[in-house]
């Protein structure tokens, strides 16, 4: 709860504003095809695939709208990107195929001006935009109606670029928070690359280090299968 339709067009919301001052660093996990500030352009479909703040081309907002995701922590950007939705196995441990590590990369980013974005952080910040802690916390299966209401809230604050919301994943006091960014067309860049060179995922010191991050939720990247 609440797991409704967004409110009718008439309604309106008091989205809580919080601000990522210029040279905030976020770390983002993105395909080496993509650069360290690159915009996912393609929209997500309405019904399937996708995140939970996806931009989706619908009434609410029908223009092209290019978007990421970035966490305030290397942490946080691996575990919501790595390790959503991974098996529990009996000695209480979860794994990371390698598959799902290849050609990946774990990049830091830099706030290239202030990112005024909707903090749903708390719960009145949720109840100030009509909803609860469903739609930080839901599953992928509920991921269409979260992105509907994402849709929703960004155009009751037009001042904004972005959502922050708590890591589902990773719900550590100092890490835990995501941010889903939205690119303004003709705007200011929102973000410029760091100096710190990216951790290229795929390679022995590449997983050597997510593991290290990932040891104490008992989550690791596992070993390529030797050819035979």
């Amino acid at each position: 709860m609440p797991d409704q339709m967004i409110p009718a067009p008439a309604v309106r919301a008091t989205p809580h504003r919080h601000v990522l001052p210029a040279g905030t660093e976020l770390w983002r996990v993105h395909s080496e095809r993509r650069d360290a500030t690159e915009f996912k352009p393609v929209p997500a479909d309405l019904h399937w695939g996708g995140g939970r703040f996806c931009h989706i081309r619908d009434e609410l907002s029908p223009e092209r709208l290019p978007y990421l995701y970035a966490g305030l922590s290397p942490l946080t950007a691996l575990c919501e990107t790595l390790a959503r939705d991974l098996r529990v196995r009996p000695d209480g441990r979860r794994r990371i195929t390698q598959p799902r590590v290849r050609g990946m990369r774990l990049s830091k980013v830099v706030a290239a001006v202030d990112l005024p974005l909707v903090d749903l952080t708390a719960n009145a910040h949720l109840a100030a935009v009509h909803q609860d802690i469903w739609l930080v916390q839901a599953e992928a299966p509920a991921y269409p109606r979260t992105r509907r209401w994402g849709s929703w809230i960004r155009g009751q604050a037009d001042w904004a670029v972005g959502l922050r919301w708590p890591s589902r994943q990773d719900s550590g006091l100092l890490s835990g928070a995501a941010c889903a960014l939205y690119e303004p067309e003709n705007g200011p860049a929102l973000l410029k690359p760091s100096s710190q060179p990216a951790v290229e995922l795929d390679t022995p010191a590449g997983r050597d280090y997510v593991n290290s991050l990932l040891a104490p939720l008992r989550i690791r990247v596992e070993h390529p299968r030797k050819r035979a």
